[in-house]
């Protein structure tokens, strides 16, 4: 990113949202978006025909930045804007995104038994399960982020883990004490000496990024981002007794 001087200070020389920046005066110089009706005080007198008029965003000493009256320019101070950067307009895109960590579930509730299945949930909403996309749009092109769910990585406190594809399915009493048709886990040992007697149970879901030039497809960037719920689930694992 170009960078100009200014007091003492480096600025960028371009600014998606403030224009551009002179060193001469400390200000940013933007088109605006929706030119004032001919006539209006803001051009100055000028036919819209003769140029455009732009707002003006000023540098104080400190640095912190003040609106100033919009100016008219027959030619784009600083020249025309720069072409649009695909990763920042992918990043753009990305911020309006809203993922949430998850509100997980066991059942049975409370108490389960070593040897008997867990049935592993959470609840369900866009913002945990996806797929999600925003479209961030520059001056010559516009670029799409993308959200989707990979799987679901349950710590079920024994050291053992599960995967999963899905965020599971909420146990119903008609299963009885049958395992869990897409998440679940088996205890092998009791969770008595734990602390407080119980397992605390996390799970992370594990999210693909991908932003794309829209119309193109054009890869712009690509990573895997996780998420981890923020509340433990407790879970306390008895031990069957047999008596002979």
């Amino acid at each position: 990113m170009q960078m100009c001087s200014w007091n003492g200070q480096q600025w960028p020389c371009w600014d998606d949202d403030l224009g551009w920046f002179s060193s001469s005066d400390g200000c940013y110089y933007h088109r605006m978006n929706q030119q004032p009706p001919a006539g209006a005080k803001e051009w100055g007198g000028h036919d819209p025909s003769e140029g455009a008029v732009y707002e003006v965003n000023c540098r104080g000493i400190d640095g912190q930045l003040t609106p100033k009256d919009p100016m008219f320019f027959a030619q784009p101070p600083g020249g025309e804007p720069p072409p649009d950067r695909p990763y920042d307009l992918g990043l753009k895109a990305l911020k309006t995104i809203r993922l949430a960590a998850p509100v997980l579930h066991a059942a049975p509730t409370g108490t389960a038994v070593v040897g008997v299945p867990v049935w592993l949930w959470y609840d369900r909403d866009a913002a945990t399960t996806g797929p999600l996309s925003a479209t961030a749009t520059g001056r010559q092109i516009s670029v799409t982020a993308t959200v989707t769910l990979a799987g679901v990585h349950w710590d079920t406190g024994d050291g053992a883990g599960v995967d999963c594809t899905s965020p599971g399915t909420p146990y119903h009493a008609d299963a009885g004490g049958s395992p869990s048709p897409d998440c679940g886990h088996l205890y092998t040992t009791g969770s008595a000496r734990q602390r407080d007697g119980r397992y605390y149970l996390t799970a992370t879901l594990n999210w693909k990024v991908t932003a794309v030039v829209s119309g193109t497809g054009e890869k712009v960037f690509a990573f895997d981002f996780p998420v981890t719920s923020d509340q433990p689930l407790p879970l306390r694992v008895g031990e069957v007794q047999v008596l002979n």
